[in-house]
Order: structure tokens, then C-alpha cells, then sequence
């Protein structure tokens, strides 16, 4: 392919083109630091890809792929939101141009122009460029695969001495009080929840938003406006929560392990911090509250130090570290270093004290440059929607790859929702490391078997889902199946249950089916059903929310 270079004035400054060498599927093409000294402030990349058997397009801050031919797409990306990759596909979900940049820490602008005259889209990357900035590659993949390989392909391109290394514990099922209470926690409400969390099966319990202000509340229209106007100095309630670090120490001492919520770059326009701070901020007043420059280093220091305080005073094993991709994406005023450098020092920092601490990330910056930062992904907020939350682990997965933990969003549902449906909730949120966040103290026995069947499942299956080879397949936007593949066993998520016999044909040996569908799966006479209830069936059908295993 051809590819056009231009400096910051727009100026045309030269033409590459991409190479294939013979031990890889992909063209490469390098933009070196000569090329950036030319450029200025920032260089543009254009690339044109003729619109051929092309049917649609996926982009990461997409939460599914879109099948139609767009007449402009565009997002931003840096170190901490999104990453720089398109790929086009055509209705069979075969991949008819992906193209990256190797770049993943500068702000960047991508984007894609239908030009309806000469039959192309005109392909854009503007990225920013800074003294740390390297010569770095233009990825292009042309090759006739199932367009989520080429993602795969990517990540292994510009992250090719990356391996998953995960704590035992990042896999663990967590609970996370976040729709189930919001900020109307106590401290006798915590205990309950934690007891009841750990005798279940749970290994991790999340204190989400609300545990460093004094109000008790829930979101709604009339507290949002300035919902996060307390936060930024990072002190436990202790007029809500008294006794906070006694209460670690039993969960703990219980089995779990403990975080709480932080969102780092944000800053209360009520808190302490913001009346006694001189600092620089991105934005104006939002909801209460502000972003702070992270090139601000008297600021940064001062945040992250009221951090490990708390870390270290409470005992904690992590953090959930949310609204990193807040901070304002720019090419004239970028900040995706700055970000991924203040995450780095502090979760380095809390890694010195202990090696095996957990961090949760939030999906829109689980990027291949924060794979070694975070020790799991999560999907983004999908309350009472399991077939949403089953598209955003999978799109997770897609950038992640294998062996990296992906937690499903916290599983959560109106209380006089059908055992089916709750049965496909928690079904659903396999497809990563299952959360829930309901008030585990008032569900009535039914459900909570159902909680615990399915935990139970997880767990005896660990070593698949922890270690196995999964695939995702797409039927135009939606998913037809999700697999998970080990030598000794198949685990599969049948999402369109009227499709079930050609899906089938794919999969030999020892295999559970998961009916996500509406309509019946049937299985020969030779395989094991068991109902919603979690008790065996006597005939051959699985029904919705009910699983299976065959030996085929």
C-alpha cells in the first residue's frame, strides 16, 4: 500500500510504501525519526483502501462491530483510551484491511472518509509527536482471516515481548457493591455483604464510589449534577464507615481480597484538596468535580501520595481504577503519556509493597500498552443487560487476547426477574471472571442457587477459562458463538440457539454447550442436560439458560 506523509501545516512531506517480508502475514512500514523531525508537532498519515467486498468495520471504541459502510468514521486514541487500529470485513467476517500504528502512547486522531467519486476511504492517523516520541511502524494486514485475528496479529506486532502474567487472585469470582447500594453503604450493610460474598464463593469484594464521602445516597437525576463534588482526597468515611480497617481485616482474614474505588484524576470541587491546591486543570466544572493536569508534577505527587496512604493504612490488596480515560484526548495539549506515567509510578509503587496487589481497568483503556498494568479489564457499565455485558467481554477479549483476566460488568437485575434470565446473567458473565453486585442478604434462596451453581461451575472449570484458546465469532453485529478451548474440554457460549446445529460441525471432543438463546438446543441422545435449576434432564433439549455435554 501506498502511504502519504504530512507535517503539522497539512504540508505534503513524502510517500512510503509497505513491505511484506515472507515470515509474517502483515506489511510493515516504518516512520522514522527522520520523517518525525520533518513533521513537527505532529505528522498525518493518510492511507486510501478501495471499498471492495466491504460490508463493515470495527474500530476499539466500538462495544460491537457495525455492518455498514459509514459515510465518516473517527475517534481518538492514546495511552489511555483506545488504541490506533481499524479493520474493515466483509458479511462473511472476513477481514478485508486492517491497518495500526505502533504508537500507543501519544494522543492521535483516526479516521476514515468515504470519497464516493474514486470508490475509496481516505484513512487518516494524526499523531501527536513529543521528545519521547520514536520511530515507530504502520501495520497493514490484507490477509482472508476472521477479522478478530488481525487484532491479535496487531497486538503481537507492537507488543511482541508482552506475556500474560496474571495473579491467582485476578481470576477469582468478585463481588462489587456498586449497583447494589451506590453510596448508601454502612458499615453493618458491608459486613453482611462481605460474609455472605465470601460464603459463596467470592474471592474478591470491590467498595465501589461512595466509600469517601458522608452522604448516603443513590444515583438518580437529583443527586448527579454533583454526584462526585467530595472526592479527591481519599479518606474513608469514617462517619459512614467507623471502624473501616478492622472490617478490612475480617474480610480479609474471611478470604477475600479487599479493594476500593478510586478514579485518580478527578477532583471534587468541594474536597479539601481542590480548596487547598494551586493547580493546573483540563476541564471546567462537570458533576461536580475536575481533571487535573497529570503533567502537573507537584499535583500528581500530592494525589498519589493520599492514595498509598489509604492503600497502606487500610490494608488494601488494590484498587479499581476508574475515569482514567477522562482526561482529554488532544493533539494540541496531549496528555496519554502523562496519564500512562502517573498509573505506572503508582502501581509500581503499590506493587514494592506487595508484588501480588490487584488493579482493575476500565474497558475503554484496556489498550495493549496498559496489558502489563492492570491485572484485569472490565466491562464497561451494562446494568440489567446480559446480552450486552456478553458483547463487552468479547470485545475485551478481542483486544486482550488469551490469559488475561476479563471480568464481565457487575451482574445485576430487577428483583422479580425470571430464573431463566437471571440463569443467562450469570451464564453470560463467564464469558469472563463473573461479578455480581446485587444485595446478597435480601435474595431469595432461588436465586441465590442459581449464584452459586454457576459460581460453582466457574471454578471447577478454572483451567479452561484461565488458560484456554478463545474464539468469537460474529453473525453481522451480533455474536453467534463465544468458545473456550483446552486439549481436554470445550466450554461454548451458544448466544443464537437457532443456529446451533451448523455451529456445532466446529467442535469435537468433550463439549459443554451454554444455551444463551431463546429456543431449545438439542443434543443426541448421548449427552447430559441440565436444567435452569441446575438438575438433570431427562430428555435431549437444553433449554434457555440451561447447559449441556456431549463427546463428539
Amino acid at each position: 500500500m501506498i502511504i502519504s506523509l504530512f507535517n503539522d501545516q497539512k504540508s505534503y512531506i513524502g510517500q512510503l510504501s509497505s513491505n511484506k517480508t515472507l515470515n509474517t502475514p502483515y506489511e510493515t512500514c516504518l516512520i522514522d525519526e527522520n520523517i518525525l523531525n520533518r513533521a513537527g508537532k505532529s505528522i498525518l498519515i493518510v492511507i486510501e483502501k478501495p471499498i471492495l467486498d466491504l460490508h463493515g468495520y470495527w474500530t476499539p471504541d466500538l462495544f460491537r462491530p457495525k455492518m455498514q459502510q459509514d459515510w465518516l468514521i473517527s475517534f481518538a486514541s492514546a495511552a489511555h483510551r483506545n488504541f490506533p487500529f481499524m479493520v474493515f470485513f466483509n458479511q462473511a467476517q472476513q477481514n478485508r484491511g486492517a491497518i495500526g500504528i505502533g504508537n500507543l502512547l501519544d494522543d492521535a486522531e483516526i479516521s476514515a472518509k468515504m470519497n464516493q467519486q474514486t470508490g475509496n476511504y481516505i484513512i487518516e492517523f494524526r499523531i501527536s509527536i513529543s521528545s519521547e516520541t520514536k520511530g515507530f511502524y504502520v501495520f497493514i494486514d490484507l490477509s482472508d482471516v476472521n477479522w478478530p485475528e488481525t487484532v491479535r496479529r496487531y497486538r503481537s506486532f507492537v507488543r511482541p515481548d508482552w506475556k500474560p502474567e496474571y495473579p491467582d487472585a485476578a481470576w477469582k469470582p468478585v463481588y462489587c457493591t456498586w449497583y447494589a447500594v451506590h453510596a448508601e453503604m454502612t458499615m453493618p450493610w458491608l459486613e453482611a455483604q462481605s460474609g455472605k460474598a465470601a460464603e459463596l464463593g467470592f474471592g474478591t469484594f470491590i467498595v465501589d464510589d461512595g466509600w469517601c464521602i458522608d452522604e448516603f445516597k443513590r444515583v438518580s437525576p437529583a443527586t448527579i449534577g454533583n454526584w462526585y463534588d467530595r472526592i479527591g482526597d481519599w479518606q474513608v468515611s469514617e462517619k459512614k464507615l467507623p471502624g473501616f480497617k478492622q472490617h478490612v481485616k475480617r474480610a480479609r482474614n474471611a478470604g477475600l481480597k479487599y479493594l476500593l474505588w478510586i478514579s485518580p484524576f478527578m477532583i471534587g470541587t468541594q474536597s479539601q484538596f481542590y480548596a487547598e491546591t494551586d493547580c493546573a486543570y483540563l476541564t471546567p466544572p462537570h458533576k461536580g468535580y475536575r481533571i487535573f493536569d497529570p503533567a502537573d508534577q507537584a499535583t500528581m505527587q500530592k494525589s498519589m501520595n493520599l492514595l498509598l496512604d489509604t492503600f497502606v493504612e487500610y490494608g488494601l490488596d488494590g484498587f479499581k481504577i476508574d475515569f482514567v480515560d477522562a482526561v482529554p484526548q488532544s493533539l494540541e495539549n496531549p496528555k496519554g503519556r502523562e496519564v500512562y506515567n502517573y498509573l505506572k509510578i503508582l502501581i509500581g509503587k503499590i506493587r514494592e509493597a506487595n508484588p501480588e496487589a490487584l488493579f482493575e481497568f476500565r474497558q475503554r483503556y484496556t489498550t495493549p500498552a496498559m496489558l502489563d498494568l492492570a491485572t484485569q479489564f472490565r466491562a464497561g457499565d451494562v446494568p440489567f443487560d446480559f446480552i450486552e455485558n456478553l458483547h463487552r467481554i468479547a470485545q475485551i477479549r478481542i483486544c486482550a487476547g488469551n490469559q488475561v483476566p476479563v471480568h464481565a460488568d457487575p451482574v445485576f437485575w430487577h428483583e422479580q426477574e425470571s430464573l431463566v434470565n437471571i440463569t443467562r446473567h450469570m451464564m453470560s458473565s463467564l464469558a469472563g471472571v463473573p461479578m455480581v453486585s446485587m444485595d446478597l442478604n435480601k435474595l431469595p434462596e432461588e436465586q441465590l442457587n442459581i449464584i452459586r451453581l454457576w459460581l460453582d461451575f466457574y471454578n471447577e472449570h478454572l483451567v479452561t477459562f484461565r488458560n484456554g484458546q478463545w474464539e468469537i465469532r460474529y453473525d453481522f453485529d451480533r455474536i453467534l458463538y463465544i468458545s473456550v478451548k483446552t486439549g481436554t474440554e470445550t466450554i461454548l457460549f451458544i448466544n443464537d440457539s437457532e443456529k446451533t446445529d451448523s455451529v456445532l460441525r466446529n467442535f469435537t471432543g468433550n463439549l459443554y454447550v451454554l444455551n444463551l438463546g431463546n429456543t431449545p438446543i438439542e443434543l443426541d441422545s448421548a449427552g447430559i442436560i441440565w436444567e435452569v435449576s441446575g438438575k438433570s434432564a431427562k430428555n435431549s433439549l437444553i433449554p434457555a439458560g440451561g447447559k449441556g455435554f456431549i463427546v463428539k
